[in-house]
């Protein structure tokens, strides 16, 4: 369903073609940085509309280019919207504006909106498809002239009737295109904050064929007063200093009435000049200021209402000279905020200008350096995002070391590198810290290493200081405990001793046969001696025997053996037996002992 301004169009346009107008898709060039917008608004949207987000940065009026339609601009998450509506209203007519604003900053575009620099105003918190189908059906403002000269086009009358409404027309347009110039400018000037130095001055170009201000059209209303009644009133609003405002019952306005319907009335051309020449005063005062663009279309109404004054020739020569010196101020503004697509924009059109080649070259210089810290920044808050406990020692790409060794090819004297470079250092120390306490002297030790690889500084030497404490304690812990261990495991030896009962006495011997000497030693006459361990049974043999030393070797061992096999002691208990230590006894092999 089209929209009364779109039915008027198409009627329009059928006019001139002779037949029906096909209807073609309108551009919406949605500005947001919310996906969840995009979201709430595409179920507005039907085959009519052709949508194309934008987060409103880079090269974003590319998007706008050789297109028209309806600019949505989401306000609550584009801190650059009001650049973005004052370049749309000043470089592309054909968009109308529609601004979605939180009920909080509905005040801050309440002005715009007045003015007709926006077509529609939405709360953000209230949006719903019919809102937003209402601001898509916003006409763009190119579309009003040619509607306006239509209408003018079908006026009848004579030749010569149709060229004095023409003269009369013009007139009072351009009267009227002062008066509501000069409103605005007050208007402005008393409803706005003074800018700060940062800020960038933009009025937005009025929709075409209606002038840059609201100010009522005296063929739509027509005032029902005479001449004479419109003049008296225009004397006293003069005379009450009510030159540009309130709207409908200024001076000015009065004036723009009385050529409307005379256009060669002689007191009402000469109300127009001396309003004009207070209007020049406050443009120059707006141009000490810095408020370049609301003075230019000050001046732009001036000039079409009152050419040939001085005073206004002189304001179009102070623009001249101060245009330059405005330009770069706003580009500074521009690099400073990383409006850099802005800030083109401007270094061209000051180079264009014919300004001072140093002062441009300066901006050029200062865009680019600009240019690299916020790529820089970049960066390094990825860098920075790389810096958890879990990651420190990370060795691939994404890691921290190696983030850091690309930001140092890049720049490594900036100071958002080595600031960087600190934190990634303090981060190392304190990671060795939280190790060390934890008693991972391992893990700590890996930490300060790559800590020290990147350059030495108190806080790592802190930190190794306090590792090689916590290993120092660590080993003298460790030794108390291992002294205590074995103090503890020989008390309980003795107190085991102590409190076992003594070992019974060792059984009278009942038989004890003599080893015989064997003949092979004997005859070649070797001597020796055999030394044999052995315990008892409960009936008093020998068991278990063992040779523990004989010499020589294996002569007299089986000789030995043999006789303590059969030796024989008294008998004792199972028990004391069992707790009887093994004896050992020395058997000696000499020559002549008695056998």
């Amino acid at each position: 369903m089209q929209d009364s301004g779109s039915a008027a169009h198409a009627h329009f346009l059928s006019e001139r073609t002779g037949g029906p107008v096909r209807g073609a898709r309108k551009d919406v060039i949605v500005f947001t940085c919310d996906d969840e917008f995009l979201l709430s608004v595409g179920p507005a949207m039907d085959d009519r509309y052709r949508s194309r987000p934008t987060d409103g940065t880079g090269a974003w009026t590319e998007t706008l280019r050789g297109r028209a339609g309806v600019a949505l601009i989401d306000a609550a998450t584009l801190t650059n919207a009001p650049e973005i509506v004052r370049t749309i209203e000043a470089e592309f007519p054909s968009f109308a504006i529609a601004v979605v604003a939180p009920a909080a900053a509905r005040a801050q575009w309440s002005l715009a909106l007045s003015r007709g620099s926006i077509a529609q105003l939405l709360d953000r918190e209230s949006l719903s498809n019919e809102t937003i189908a209402v601001a898509l059906a916003a006409e763009p403002r190119a579309v009003s002239a040619p509607a306006s000269d239509a209408a003018r086009g079908t006026s009848g009358g004579s030749s010569s009737g149709r060229k004095r409404w023409f003269l009369m027309g013009g007139a009072a347009v351009a009267a009227l295109a002062l008066a509501g110039a000069t409103w605005l400018w007050v208007s402005r000037k008393d409803a706005a904050p003074a800018p700060s130095s940062a800020s960038t001055i933009a009025v937005p170009t009025p929709p075409a064929g209606v002038g840059p201000t609201t100010a009522p059209d005296p063929a739509a209303a027509p005032d029902e007063r005479s001449i004479p009644e419109l003049l008296s009133a225009a004397r006293v609003a003069f005379g009450e200093r009510r030159y540009i405002e309130p709207a409908g019952g200024n001076a000015l306005d009065l004036y723009a009435r009385v050529l409307a319907i005379e256009a060669d009335n002689a007191e009402a051309v000469d109300g127009v000049r001396r309003v004009a020449s207070v209007a020049v005063t406050q443009a120059q005062a707006g141009i000490k200021a810095g408020q370049f663009d609301d003075a230019a279309k000050l001046y732009e109404s001036l000039r079409a209402a009152a050419p040939d004054d001085a005073s206004v020739v002189a304001l179009g020569q102070d623009l001249a000279t101060a245009r330059p010196k405005w330009l770069a101020a706003r580009a500074r503004d521009a690099i400073s905020g990383d409006q850099f697509p802005t800030a083109e924009r401007l270094i061209e059109e000051l180079g264009s200008l014919g300004a001072d080649k140093a002062v441009v070259q300066d901006l050029r210089r200062s865009l680019e350096g600009r240019r690299r810290e916020a790529d820089l920044a970049r960066l390094v808050a990825d860098a920075r995002a790389s810096l958890n406990s879990d990651s420190l020692l990370d060795a691939s790409a994404n890691g921290p070391r190696a983030k850091l060794a690309g930001l140092q090819q890049v720049d490594r004297k900036s100071a958002q590198v080595v600031a960087f470079q600190r934190e990634y250092q303090a981060a190392l120390a304190r990671g060795a810290r939280d190790a060390t306490r934890a008693g991972d002297f391992a893990n700590a030790e890996r930490l300060l290493a790559a800590a020290a690889e990147i350059g030495s500084s108190r806080d790592v030497t802190d930190a190794r200081k306090e590792l090689q404490a916590a290993r120092d304690s660590a080993a003298a812990r460790d030794q108390q405990r291992a002294e205590a261990t074995k103090q503890r495991a020989e008390k309980d030896k003795v107190a085991q001793a102590a409190a076992a009962p003594p070992p019974p006495r060792m059984p009278k011997a009942k038989k004890r046969p003599a080893p015989e000497y064997p003949a092979d030693a004997e005859r070649n006459g070797v001597e020796g001696m055999v030394v044999v361990e052995f315990s008892l049974t409960a009936d008093g043999r020998t068991r278990d025997l063992r040779i523990v030393e004989s010499t020589p070797s294996k002569v007299f061992d089986q000789a030995a053996l043999a006789a303590v096999r059969n030796w024989r002691f008294e008998s004792v208990s199972a028990e004391d037996a069992a707790r009887l230590p093994r004896t050992s006894v020395k058997l000696a092999f000499r020559l002549g002992d008695p056998k």
